[in-house]
């Protein structure tokens, strides 16, 4: 009953603005807070009141940004053991989380280069991994010893991204998966090799976080679009666009799930799955949910990467232009009853504007070939993840959408499905990018950010209605997910913003909220 008299406690500025925008979660831990910039550098605050501590700059060590082809847009810290990791650029940093300071064994001087270490295995001629296309734009994951890191991106010719296994004391590379097999060298080609036909065999960039089951020991991660040519690679494309499941110790490819074949839209599987567990008809289930840019959620059992309910491969437009392959079928998801479940955002597109319906632009179904004069699905889960509640029994997605050439700016589609029965529970939609990931508490509220390039703002709402409970103007967008923490007996919610776009500067602000002191 209370947030309603939530305000701001205070707030941190970096003064680093560089990159796309400001994307940073954060952790705290002990009553230490940690945020990153653009670029990877870390900055340590008192989480309490926001009082600078340290920070660590990584900028000189990482090369000059867009002159050298990075993209700057990182997004947070992992915390282990008294060392906090950070990415940026193609490397890897371990730094004493006290001070700041390298760790000396790891890596040369706390930087480690795990990227340039696997293209090396392979491409003995290769300068930099940038040089390539690679590059770090996920915070790091641990488990037992082990830092777990994708690396990008999918929009430049990389021979297929990886998920890179290194050792948290050493900085040295344990294993290394890639997600568009190359040739016999790389694990899946079997099965991936046949399903790229005409020369092309790029892209599959992981754009964010894996997630970690330690019970079954298993690692989680999203491979994102193809790239290059598409009348040159015929097939479905594997691995790109799916979601993956390998070993923690080996690295061994448990299964996988495409969401969408051969992709001709920029429907990347971008952000982190997210576990839970339920009952379903009474039976014990281990879930795993992951929404795609296409637009729809797919929840799975990760165990074995089968649907929970029905997913079926539905015919699609295959009318396409000469010398494209079009695949004829791609993967719909079902509730429980049977219906096919509600999409993360309206599809087909509506509130198009009357001027571009007047030159003849007209919505088409979902994966519709691209063609002129097409008002096409777009957006989805983007990069931020889904929040589940074990005492909702609710799974919570945030989507963009933001149709092709409707002449209208973009929206958010913030809604809650029940993952047991595969139904929409309640939808808030509000204007801005839907981008940011959600944090729900056991006070059963739900916490989430949206924005332009303007403006933001970020919002609770009632984890079990979807009523809004509360909202604050953060004058700049919220591209990224809040984090929810205790400190000297106080309650905290935490959220970075600062909305940037291609070709905009970033922003700079972390906004701590409480409840007014008695």
């Amino acid at each position: 009953d209370n947030v309603t008299t939530l305000a701001p406690r205070w707030i941190f500025q970096h003064g680093v603005i560089d990159g796309v925008s400001n994307q940073t979660t954060p952790v705290i831990v002990d009553g230490t807070m940690y945020v990153t910039d653009a670029r990877g550098s870390v900055y340590a605050v008192n989480a309490a009141d926001g009082h600078f501590l340290w920070s660590f700059d990584v900028s000189k060590l990482i090369g000059g940004g867009a002159k050298e082809g990075y993209i700057f847009r990182q997004r947070g810290v992992v915390y282990a053991d008294g060392v906090v990791y950070t990415a940026g650029g193609a490397s890897l940093f371990a730094l004493d989380a006290k001070t700041g300071k390298p760790m000396e064994g790891f890596g040369t001087q706390g930087q480690a280069d795990p990227i340039m270490a696997v293209l090396k295995e392979r491409y003995a001629d290769v300068k930099t991994p940038i040089s390539m296309g690679y590059s770090f734009t996920c915070a790091p994951q641990f488990y037992n010893g082990v830092i777990y890191i994708g690396a990008n991106r999918s929009e430049s010719h990389v021979p297929g991204g990886y998920m890179i296994a290194v050792d948290a004391k050493t900085g040295k590379v344990r294993w290394a998966f890639n997600t568009v097999p190359q040739d016999e060298r790389d694990q899946g080609w079997e099965i991936a090799g046949p399903t790229w036909v005409g020369g092309e065999r790029h892209g599959g960039g992981i754009w964010q976080t894996p997630s970690i089951d330690p019970e079954l020991g298993l690692l989680y991660f999203s491979a994102g679009n193809p790239f290059g040519n598409s009348k040159l690679r015929a097939g479905t494309n594997l691995f790109s666009n799916s979601v993956i499941a390998l070993t923690l110790d080996t690295g061994k490819m448990q299964w996988y799930f495409q969401e969408t074949h051969h992709d001709v839209w920029d429907y990347d599987s971008a952000t982190a799955p997210t576990l839970f567990d339920i009952q379903v008809n009474g039976r014990p289930v281990k879930g795993l949910a992951h929404g795609s840019k296409n637009g729809l959620l797919y929840l799975l059992n990760r165990e074995n990467g089968q649907p929970i309910h029905s997913i079926k491969e539905m015919p699609v437009s295959t009318d396409a232009a000469p010398g494209e392959h079009p695949w004829p079928t791609q993967p719909f998801p079902f509730t429980a009853s049977g219906k096919p479940m509600e999409p993360l955002y309206d599809i087909p597109a509506i509130d198009i504007a009357p001027e571009q319906l007047a030159k003849g632009f007209k919505p088409v179904p979902l994966f519709t070939p691209p063609g002129p004069n097409q008002i096409r699905p777009s957006g989805g889960q983007n990069y931020g993840p889904a929040a589940y509640s074990p005492r909702t029994g609710l799974l919570y997605v945030n989507a963009i959408d933001t149709p092709t050439n409707s002449g209208r700016d973009p929206k958010a589609a913030f809604s809650a499905y029940d993952p047991a029965t595969g139904e929409l529970r309640w939808r808030q939609k509000f204007d801005g990018y839907g981008q940011a990931g959600p944090a729900v508490t056991a006070s059963d509220i739900v916490f989430v950010g949206a924005g332009s390039n303007r403006a933001g703002y970020f919002y609770a709402f009632d984890a079990k209605t979807g009523d809004m409970l509360w909202k604050f103007n953060t004058g700049s967008g919220v591209f990224s997910s809040p984090s929810v923490y205790m400190v000297n007996g106080e309650q905290f919610v935490a959220v970075a913003s600062g909305g940037g776009d291609r070709g905009r500067r970033g922003g700079d602000d972390i906004l701590a909220f409480a409840l007014p002191k008695r």
